[in-house]
């Protein structure tokens, strides 16, 4: 089964991992295209349907990160829906959808609050000599 599959009954489940709010849309498609990629085969399921299905499926999750939330590119995402495929077409279970996000703190942020861990532990060092 393929990494990011998952099966319940009729159901699959798409499951991206974490992946940079920048490059989600291609991560949703490669990893349908990967979980379908028998069904394309068989001709069970057009290639067409899959990139539509992941078209309209990265247009919702398009407007919740950038316009909703306005993630950065380098921000992490993690998504999870499930959907059903059904006389060669994909329906999204959108009730299912769950979406988690990781905000990037920056750098300078995370510079100083070491800096502030590290001046605090040598003034220990200094008192305990």
């Amino acid at each position: 089964m393929n990494k990011g599959a998952g099966k319940l009954g009729e159901k699959q489940i798409l499951r991206t991992g974490i992946v940079i709010a920048g490059a989600y849309a291609d991560r949703v498609r490669r990893v349908l295209y990967a979980q379908l990629s028998g069904m394309i085969k068989e001709k069970r399921i057009d290639s067409k349907e899959v990139a539509r299905a992941a078209g309209e499926l990265n247009q919702i999750l398009y407007d919740a990160f950038v316009r909703n939330l306005a993630l950065s590119k380098g921000d992490l995402v993690r998504i999870e829906i499930p959907y059903t495929v059904s006389g060669g077409r994909i329906s999204w279970d959108y009730s299912g959808l769950k979406v988690r996000a990781f905000r990037e703190i920056g750098e300078e942020v995370v510079e100083k609050a070491v800096e502030e861990a590290l001046k605090g532990r040598q003034a220990q060092e200094a008192v305990s000599r």
